[in-house]
């Protein structure tokens, strides 16, 4: 019934409020809607030869239909802001210096690489809000503003709230962002502040059968955890500006510096808590050879303030050498502690409470790290070459390494060829070698890992068409064994990934698709199902003289079965399950969408298919996906 009004009070709305119109060749009294451009840091910087591809180039912003119902990742543990599921092989780089761990919760967030910066020559404004008819919210807002032509401002606010099916297993999360950039001829900046907020909580996933008939209502199934919940605060400040230097006279209307000296400065801090009171709960993490229990109470929190400067100096436009260039040194430096609650028993409330906190970890982590670069783009663009590393030559992690090479073929104006690879050696990261909590605890030393990757893609625009494949080798690989401790595996492994997208259309029906081939021999502790496919189906149309563009159709999504991975709430990390296979299940996603102007709806059934067929919807061992779920979004977009 919620979402039928919400539905009903967004039509009347839309028929009371006058945005512009959603493409730029319509017009609203007479006049054409300005163009908003979205894009990010790296899209701008000096030297970004990849600009001009599609994927990388500055967007206009628009009001399109495209995956619109598709407003979070399909991978997680059941619940809307609940952590991602490595489902799909990771090939990228690990960060360079100092760096914890993966980390899954934070994909619900926008960071300094991820942050949009606008162009507008007026004001901009989006909403965008999903709901269901239980306590699920999903909701974004956006509003950017130019001020004069080279000053632009932009804040951004985005929630999750939504309590899940089960028991325990609600999420809360709120996140503000607050960028501007700056540019005149001789400089240019981007500057940008970001505070998250993430409370959600941890049910150890679930005690029974799906198809249990003894619990047809999902809240009275037992879970393995009553009380625990996960809380992460993040908090950053940075700032990247440039200074262009070298400009010739008789070009002195033209923005060709010979050179830029480039400054960027980033502080940030991060808290992460675990915290559970109810003493029944305690054995739920007794599985381990490792376990050590300070107490039937958990809290269990780390702390890390980071702060990083770097100074670069690089080419700039009018340099007119083979190769272009730039040099820089950064430096990291890094607080970390790391607390267990203490607890006591208070007569007051005939109860345990938290008294104090113990600290186990007090470290500084300090790293120098040297970075160079060499590219440039010949033949008027067709031919792009850019090799970059990295070096720590001083610090903690001193020895670590990186090298990235790209090479890309621009085959005519629609279809372009991009050859790459990279290799590192670098230190595991931080949580696979200390940790000390209530319930877990280890010190460990261990190697260096050593990663290399070879990878070909092609894009074909007139087409459609999309192309990956890769190779990646691995030696002293880390991961968390079946009982959720740190182990590496030594020996050199192959990872082999192929992947096509394609979108296919006859008169109105569309369909697009994206599969993805996975290899790890069975042997190898890490775990990946061998085939991964997206596919959208659907009917799109015009109505109502060109008033009204409407979509009917599916989403789908499969992986073929294999043993995957149990998820520790503690830890916040993925370790190897054996007992149960997970995937070969169809999940499909009913949806509508339309558009009128700026406006635009959807409803989704997803999982529609819960109960008709065999029960495994998992992506971790205990956790299933949401049961079948009405969704309604709407999203609209105001120039003013």
């Amino acid at each position: 019934m919620k979402a039928w009004l919400y539905l009903l009070f967004s039509v009347l709305l839309l028929f009371t409020v006058k945005p512009a119109l959603a493409d730029k060749n319509d017009t609203a009294k007479g006049k054409k809607r300005p163009l908003t451009y979205s894009y990010t840091e790296s899209m701008f910087a000096p030297g970004n030869i990849w600009a001009q591809n599609s994927w990388q180039t500055m967007h206009p912003t628009d009001t399109l239909l495209n995956n619109f119902e598709v407003y979070n990742t399909h991978y997680t543990l059941g619940n809307t802001g609940l952590p991602y599921v490595p489902v799909l092989f990771n090939a990228g780089l690990q960060p360079m210096g100092f760096y914890y761990g993966p980390d899954y919760v934070s994909y619900n967030f926008y960071a300094d690489s991820s942050v949009r910066y606008f162009d507008t020559r007026a004001p901009y404004v989006q909403f965008y809000y999903v709901t269901d008819p239980q306590i699920h919210q999903f909701f974004q807002f956006t509003y950017a503003q130019n001020i004069g032509k080279n000053f632009t401002i932009s804040l951004g606010f985005k929630r999750i709230r939504s309590e899940g099916d089960y028991l325990n297993q609600s999420t809360n999360m709120n996140q503000l962002t607050l960028d501007a950039t700056y540019h005149t001829k001789h400089y240019l900046a981007f500057a940008d502040l970001i505070y998250d907020v993430h409370k959600y909580q941890q049910n150890g996933g679930i005690d029974s059968a799906l198809d249990n008939p003894n619990y047809s209502d999902r809240q009275t199934m037992p879970v393995a955890l009553n009380n625990a919940r996960s809380e992460m605060f993040e908090q950053s400040v940075h700032l990247q500006q440039y200074y262009f230097l070298g400009f010739k006279n008789a070009d002195s209307l033209k923005e060709n510096p010979l050179f830029y000296i480039s400054h960027s400065f980033k502080i940030s801090g991060h808290s992460n808590v675990f915290y559970d009171n109810n003493i029944d709960d305690s054995a739920f993490f007794q599985t381990s050879p490792l376990h050590q229990l300070h107490s039937p109470i958990t809290y269990d929190s780390l702390r890390y303030t980071e702060i990083n400067n770097d100074i670069s100096i690089g080419s700039g436009k009018g340099w007119t050498n083979f190769l272009r260039w730039e040099l820089g040194v950064r430096d990291q430096w890094v607080y970390f502690r790391n607390y267990i609650g203490a607890y006591t028993y208070s007569s007051t409330l005939a109860a345990e409470q938290l008294s104090y906190m113990n600290n186990y970890a007090d470290t500084i982590y300090n790293n120098l790290i040297a970075h160079a670069r060499i590219y440039n783009a010949f033949d008027k663009g067709k031919i792009l070459f850019d090799a970059s590393g990295q070096y720590i030559f001083n610090g903690n992690q001193q020895g670590d390494e990186q090298g990235v090479i790209q090479i890309g073929i621009k085959l005519d104006s629609l279809r372009f060829l991009k050859l790459a690879g990279f290799s590192s050696y670098q230190t595991t990261p931080f949580i696979y070698q200390l940790y000390e909590g209530n319930n877990l605890n280890w010190i460990n030393q261990l190697d260096k890992t050593t990663t290399s990757n070879l990878a070909f893609s092609y894009y074909d625009a007139k087409w459609k068409l999309g192309l990956t494949l890769q190779a990646t080798q691995i030696t002293n690989m880390v991961y968390f064994d079946s009982n959720a401790q740190p182990m590496q595996y030594h020996p050199t492994y192959m990872v082999y990934c192929a992947g096509i997208t394609k979108d296919f259309n006859v008169y109105k029906f569309h369909w697009t698709t994206s599969e993805k081939l996975q290899y790890v021999a069975d042997s190898i502790p890490l775990r990946l199902p061998r085939l991964v496919t997206e596919n959208s189906i659907f009917f799109e149309t015009w109505l109502f003289h060109h008033a009204l563009f409407l979509r009917l159709g599916a989403d789908f999504y499969y992986n073929t079965a294999y043993y995957g991975y149990a998820y520790m709430p503690i830890t916040g990390q993925y370790y190897l399950e054996n007992s149960t296979k997970l995937g070969n299940y169809l999940y499909v996603d009913p949806f509508l969408s339309f558009r009128i102007k700026t406006f635009r709806m959807f409803l989704k059934l997803e999982n529609v298919t819960a109960g008709l067929t065999p029960e495994n919807y998992y992506y971790a061992l205990r956790y299933p996906m949401v049961d079948r779920t009405l969704r309604f979004g709407i999203a609209w977009d105001f120039w003013n």
